[in-house]
């Protein structure tokens, strides 16, 4: 079946791993048979939004199995929207990420309602990382206010995922990536029985994460075929609007 992966990083990495060019990168995908891959780069995501961006942008588009999340930050809002007009306008960019400058700080802060704001012109998700439970409840506040704005949990917010799970499951534009090393047993069949299998999306975390640990957690669960079918590509294709 086709593996749509809808979250990696691309570039150095601060720990030891061989993935960090696309050549590299594409090889791991060809190893556990992904198809695409959505990548962030490293140096957006902790260093400079625009060089890194920029980067990205260099980096993938020749590659027809990679798209780009464009780094964005509340904090940095001139800039934000200036990343935004240059890559989401792009078929090459698919969605935003908040830049790990903005790490536990309220989701539902004026800058966070700003930036949401100004993202709904380019009809495209946002994620977020989730390291807090007051964060569940901040962006259920959020996604409330913008019902129309696709957000996206990153690694179901880790050892926070059955609040997550329980804050998807009564909010219908909250998605939830699998992937993340919290191995509690068959989660996954745990959130398909509470919020449907629609809003989960398949994730690796390549190249920290090993693509073996997210897949295995797919394949190895209790979860019906026809639901790992739509978290491992049919969700993906939906929500991002893929042919």
């Amino acid at each position: 079946m086709p593996t749509i992966d809808v979250y990696g990083e691309l570039g150095p990495q601060p720990y030891p791993t061989e993935a960090t060019t696309p050549d590299a990168f594409e090889r791991l995908m060809t190893r556990f048979n992904i198809d695409m891959t959505f990548v962030a780069a490293t140096e957006a995501l902790r260093g400079s939004m625009s060089d890194g961006n920029a980067w990205l942008m260099a980096q993938i588009k020749d590659r027809p199995r990679f798209r780009g999340l464009c780094v964005v930050s509340p904090l940095m809002m001139e800039e934000s929207q200036q990343q935004m007009r240059t890559y989401l306008q792009r078929e090459l960019f698919v969605g935003a990420i908040l830049h790990e400058g903005y790490v536990r700080r309220p989701l539902n802060s004026d800058p966070m309602r700003t930036l949401t704001k100004a993202l709904l012109r380019y009809d495209c998700p946002l994620y977020l990382r989730i390291s807090d439970p007051r964060e569940i409840n901040d962006l259920q506040e959020l996604a409330k206010e913008y019902p129309t704005q696709h957000f996206i949990v990153l690694h179901m917010a880790d050892e926070h995922w059955q609040m997550a799970v329980s804050l998807a499951s009564k909010t219908v534009n909250i998605y939830l990536e699998t992937g993340g090393i919290v191995a509690d047993y068959d989660k996954l069949a745990e959130a398909v029985e509470l919020m449907g299998g629609y809003r989960l999306l398949f994730g690796a975390g390549m190249p920290l994460i090993s693509p073996a640990y997210a897949l295995g957690l797919i394949r190895d669960s209790a979860t019906p075929a026809m639901e790992k079918d739509r978290i491992l590509s049919r969700n993906a294709k939906k929500v991002f609007k893929l042919p």
